[in-house]
């Protein structure tokens, strides 16, 4: 993922409904990690678009407000201000953004099959290429089911007789 250009973001992103109120409660220190040029506005951070979704822990979910073709949180460098100021207030990164590129959809763990499609510089699969899901994404992995979770599906894989991380 070092080679991340923030393309999956580039739709604004999917947060629960409790998490934009946490984001908004936080809303100077975010602000402190912004560019000059970004929306500091946070009344316009979030879309009216709130609607109902089982993979949120609330069962609400909402979108970032799309500035520039990119998530209103991301700099001009294309860096997550929102994963910046973790270092001041963890977890402010939200779920998905921390799990991406691994999605729940029906409650069933994927990968984003759409957005990864092109990606290959980053997240995207590449035919017969060195690396496996777990190497790729084993943060994101753990991150999603746990440490335990984590080493349960190395071993359903096969990951851990092939020496991957």
């Amino acid at each position: 993922m070092m080679n991340c250009r923030a393309t999956c973001c580039s739709d604004g992103v999917w947060v629960d409904l409790a998490h934009r109120d946490r984001v908004l409660a936080e809303a100077p220190l975010v602000i402190r990690y912004m560019d000059a040029e970004q929306e500091h506005d946070p009344s316009k951070w979030f879309c009216d678009d709130a609607k109902p979704d089982i993979d949120f822990p609330s069962g609400i979910a909402t979108s970032t407000q799309v500035v520039n073709e990119a998530c209103v949180f991301l700099n001009a460098r294309g860096w997550c201000v929102l994963h910046m100021a973790e270092a001041e207030s963890p977890g402010l990164k939200p779920f998905y953004c921390r799990t991406y590129p691994l999605v729940l959809l029906n409650h069933v763990v994927t990968i984003d099959q759409e957005a990864c499609a092109t990606q290959t510089h980053c997240c995207g699969a590449v035919e017969d290429g060195p690396l496996t899901l777990f190497d790729v994404c084993g943060d994101e992995i753990e991150y999603l089911l746990g440490e335990r979770g984590a080493s349960d599906l190395r071993r359903a894989a096969g990951a851990d007789r092939e020496g991957s991380a």
